[in-house]
């Protein structure tokens, strides 16, 4: 496997094979099965309010729970990555969505997104806070960008064939 791919652990481990021969819209697709776009936003703002209480705030049942949204968002970032590396043909659903790529990867590399997100994930199963991890700047950015992947990938996941 390539050296830049060695970041899709999480495709690896859900997928079981080789994550370069994974189809990325079937795991966007999966990701919208598993909820719908409104209640994914909605999971991610409660993550997100989680992640920045200094006290243990997820109030969607277990820890466990919170933990499998993490790695469902973690495969979308893996999956995002895929897209943005092999850009499908032109046509007007891709478009946006490659746009909304190349703005996310050109904030911030697959790692440091990754890392970013283990923050969170942290932080949201703990007693303490993203905001002693990452900067304020930081931490919005992450809030913003991956938000709009999902609304985006959304799209791309209700309108695919």
């Amino acid at each position: 496997m390539k050296k830049q791919y060695i970041f899709l652990n999480r495709i690896a481990i859900s997928y079981k094979g080789n994550p370069l021969k994974v189809p990325p819209l079937q795991v966007i697709k999966d990701f919208f099965t598993y909820a719908q776009p409104a209640e994914h936003i909605k999971a991610f703002d409660e993550f997100c309010l989680a992640a920045l209480h200094d006290q243990y705030r997820w109030r969607r049942g277990s820890p466990g729970n919170a933990l499998y949204y993490s790695e469902q968002l973690e495969l979308l970032i893996e999956v995002a990555y895929l897209l943005y590396q092999k850009p499908r043909p032109n046509n007007k659903r891709h478009e946006l969505l490659q746009q909304t790529l190349q703005s996310f990867f050109n904030y911030a590399s697959l790692a440091k997104w990754k890392k970013q997100h283990h923050a969170f994930t942290y932080a949201a199963l703990s007693k303490s806070s993203v905001a002693e991890e990452l900067s304020a700047v930081t931490i919005i950015r992450h809030f913003a960008f991956l938000k709009k992947l999902i609304m985006q990938t959304a799209t791309i996941a209700l309108t695919a064939d």
